[in-house]
């Protein structure tokens, strides 16, 4: 499915990746566009500075894995969700093998002031601990997100901008 989303993106026109140099302080704009890469449900948990992507495969429905994204605790109100990325995330297989990913633009956003070192230390005793948690196949793992499928009935969201 295609679900419409508001998103960040570089006012000079290249992509995310484009230019490492600029990555963290390029002037961004906010931009439309669609989710279209796979299908997945986000699971917030109050107060974790994480969220958990479960994937599955676009069509099928075929689970097909893990992402978490560190970030800010979700802060909700009556309309939305803020977060703020913390850059570094990890990438569960199906057989619940554990990779760290863009530990270099961790790097990066340290270098180009993102976050201090502290910050950066922190954001990796995050993924020590869910890496823990992952072991141990703790919540939201071992809860059956796998096996989710919205309700027939269910809508796509809209963007009310």
């Amino acid at each position: 499915c295609t679900t419409p989303v508001l998103r960040a993106a570089r006012a000079d026109g290249r992509g995310k990746r484009d230019d490492p140099g600029t990555m963290f302080t390029a002037d961004l704009v906010q931009e439309r566009g669609t989710h279209a890469f796979f299908d997945q449900l986000r699971i917030a948990p109050t107060g974790r500075p994480w969220s958990v992507w479960v994937f599955f495969a676009e069509g099928s429905g075929a689970f097909t894995g893990w992402y978490v994204n560190l970030e800010e605790p979700h802060v909700r109100d009556e309309r939305s969700v803020y977060t703020s990325d913390h850059v570094l995330d990890l990438v569960v297989d199906t057989d619940r093998s554990v990779m760290r990913k863009d530990e270099d633009e961790l790097a990066l956003a340290v270098a180009q002031g993102v976050f201090d070192r502290s910050k950066a230390a922190a954001i990796e005793e995050t993924a020590a601990a869910v890496e823990r948690l992952i072991a141990d196949w703790g919540p939201p793992f071992g809860d059956g997100w796998e096996t989710f499928r919205p309700a027939p009935e269910w809508t796509i969201p809209r963007l009310d901008q």
